[in-house]
């Protein structure tokens, strides 16, 4: 859509139109969006993040109603565009799993919508699936550098904690995460990183260069857990007073990369993360919203493939086959975290 064109939209609507409108891309994509002040300005901004999308066309429907009717109207919209088979852009309402990703070549994107529907049902197939290309993962060179720090963390008094912690994590937020270990994540083991005041790291679980799991333990002894989710799949309501009721405080966005939508979750320990993933529906939707977002983005490499320790990653998934976590999948939370 050109200059020209939104400046025509801007005369025609009076430049400031409040009401429902809904665009549609060369590849039949739609978005739907309520405009609360101006439409062209949301219309711009739609131009400039969903460039890939190559908007085609443009509705617009003015409407005098409070916010809570046009919010359920562009529900009710969505839903039904869903129901048609359209993929539709907006994170709210819907499964999107829009553009091309290079992780398309190793897991289809059907597979992926199943995924979206179900990820702890989804990855038990995975899980029990067997190993994977050993000369992806490094083959015995790999076994071999794992060795030392694998041991050195399963002495630790908290490690079976720990490997609960994570594979809580990997059963429920990762996508089939057997296949795509060494890829498109990687779990380092007794990072050698410095922490501000002291103490240290013993996980870290990275998507890209961004870190979206870890577990540090504290100078004095204590175990706290840091995991990034989708902050718009969050409780809602006194969103820091349920978090604190599961154990949990924010940190907001913790890296510049890490998007607009991230919000980091500090568990007090690894025992009220594996809690709260089991009980909180939107908790454990929001961490896997966010993973799938960033697994999206691109493969794990350089050092952060290296770090991968493929004992403590191998020990982890064994685990997850028998965690028994609840089969809601992002869509339904989303839809409850909409009525």
């Amino acid at each position: 859509m050109s200059d020209k064109s939104l400046r025509a939209l801007s005369k025609k609507h009076g430049g400031k139109p409040v009401g429902l409108y809904m665009w549609e891309g060369e590849a039949n994509e739609v978005y739907v969006g309520i405009s609360s002040s101006s439409v062209v300005t949301r219309l711009r901004q739609h131009v400039k993040n969903y460039d890939h999308a190559n908007i085609q066309s443009f509705r617009y429907m003015p409407e005098s109603g409070s916010t809570e009717v046009l919010r359920a109207a562009e529900r009710e919209l969505i839903y039904d565009l869903c129901r048609k088979g359209f993929t539709c852009f907006n994170r709210e309402h819907s499964a999107v799993i829009y553009g091309k990703s290079v992780l398309d070549e190793l897991v289809s994107v059907e597979e992926q919508k199943a995924w979206f529907n179900s990820p702890a049902e989804a990855n038990l197939a995975d899980l029990r699936a067997g190993g994977v290309d050993k000369s992806v993962l490094g083959g015995q060179s790999a076994v071999v550098r794992s060795k030392a720090r694998f041991e050195k963390l399963s002495s630790h008094p908290e490690y079976e904690l720990i490997l609960d912690a994570i594979a809580t994590y990997l059963r429920g937020c990762v996508l089939y995460p057997r296949r795509s270990q060494g890829q498109f994540w990687s779990l380092s083991c007794l990072p050698n990183l410095r922490m501000v005041g002291g103490g240290k790291r013993l996980v870290t679980l990275n998507m890209g260069m961004l870190e979206v799991f870890y577990i540090s333990e504290l100078p004095d002894g204590r175990l706290v857990l840091g995991v990034a989710t989708d902050s718009t799949m969050l409780p809602a309501r006194m969103t820091w007073w349920a978090l604190k009721h599961r154990g949990a405080s924010m940190a907001g966005h913790v890296h510049k990369s890490s998007g607009p939508n991230a919000e980091y979750l500090i568990f007090k320990s690894p025992a009220a993360f594996v809690k709260a993933m089991k009980k909180s529906d939107k908790i454990r939707s929001a961490a896997a919203r966010y993973a799938l977002d960033r697994t999206r983005k691109g493969r794990v490499s350089g050092r952060y493939a290296d770090a991968h320790n493929v004992l403590l990653a191998e020990a982890a998934l064994e685990r997850a086959v028998g965690f028994d976590l609840p089969t809601v999948g992002l869509r339904e939370a989303l839809r409850s975290a909409d009525e």
